[in-house]
């Protein structure tokens, strides 16, 4: 059996996922080439679709691009995580879509509406009801991002107003502040559709448990309300490997933050101790059996 692994041009903290996974696939007798998604891996010639890499018992998808995701499921190729899924969760509001009316609890949450020109005084003035809505202060997020990043915290109407004239043009969304969970989150992982552990980052110094040199993990000592609050939406979404973030809601409630397809397990090895990389080796070689 062989394997594939695709990762993006900013390699960063898929270093180590590809050095994990080589090792504990290479320990089952499975070889995995990497290749680097830098736009020659695939093309639509003469009407059809050409993939530029070998045959593959699976694909190892470290990346985001769903275009060269489609093309090679189309393609024939199988790839873990699959492209809707990725897709899903790249996408913070079809996160929260998927999970509506599924009995999940999550924090109010509004689209903004696309913007496709110069922004005029009329496309503030919707702003007054999101605050109406949501309140003061309210996160306001990118819907594409990851580690932090294009997440904000707002507490005026002149913040907001200032906020929305910088990123307008993105895709956004607006939601309501867990206030009682300012700089704490749970991570839950998620390996062929059961909760494999999970532990939780504090940041004393910003909002965002994840955000910054400040951020530290640690094992959580009661995890059972949290995992279980995350095996029910893993049921829900089908999911195969996954990290689910939680926020800590009042009575120390779990409430969704966001889930990330492609999680990063460095921390989460280091912390828990438990072996991600063999786990995820385990799922996909019996799958593809």
């Amino acid at each position: 059996m062989n394997g594939i692994i695709i990762v993006n041009q900013t390699i960063g903290h898929n270093q180590y996922k590809i050095d994990r996974f080589k090792t504990e696939f290479s320990k089952k007798g499975v070889y995995l080439d990497v290749f680097v998604n830098d736009g020659t891996l695939a093309e639509i010639k003469n009407n059809e679709i050409k993939i530029n890499l070998h045959a593959a018992n699976f694909v190892l998808y470290l990346d985001k691009d769903i275009y060269l995701a489609r093309l090679l499921e189309k393609a024939g190729f199988r790839l873990f995580n699959k492209a809707d899924f990725i897709k899903l969760c790249d996408d913070k509001m079809l996160t929260f879509i998927a999970c509506a009316n599924e009995g999940i609890r999550m924090p109010k949450t509004i689209a903004g509406p696309l913007v496709y020109t110069d922004l005029q005084e009329s496309n503030y003035k919707f702003l007054d009801s999101i605050i109406k809505e949501i309140g003061l202060p309210m996160v306001v997020k990118k819907v594409y991002g990851s580690l932090g990043e294009g997440v904000y915290l707002v507490n005026t109407k002149e913040e907001l107003i200032n906020l929305y004239s910088e990123i307008a043009r993105n895709p956004i969304i607006f939601q309501e502040y867990v206030k009682t969970s300012f700089g704490k989150s749970i991570r839950v992982l998620i390996i062929d559709g059961k909760v494999f552990g999970s532990f939780i980052r504090k940041n004393k110094y910003d909002f965002r448990s994840n955000y910054g040199e400040e951020a530290s993990s640690k094992i959580l000592e009661n995890p059972a309300k949290y995992e279980g609050f995350a095996q029910e939406i893993a049921n829900k979404l089908h999911i195969e490997y996954a990290g689910i973030d939680l926020l800590v809601y009042e009575d120390d409630d779990p409430i969704l933050c966001e889930i990330n397809s492609n999680a990063f397990f460095e921390e989460f090895e280091k912390v828990t101790g438990l072996n991600v990389a063999a786990a995820y080796a385990d799922m996909i070689i019996n799958k593809v059996k």
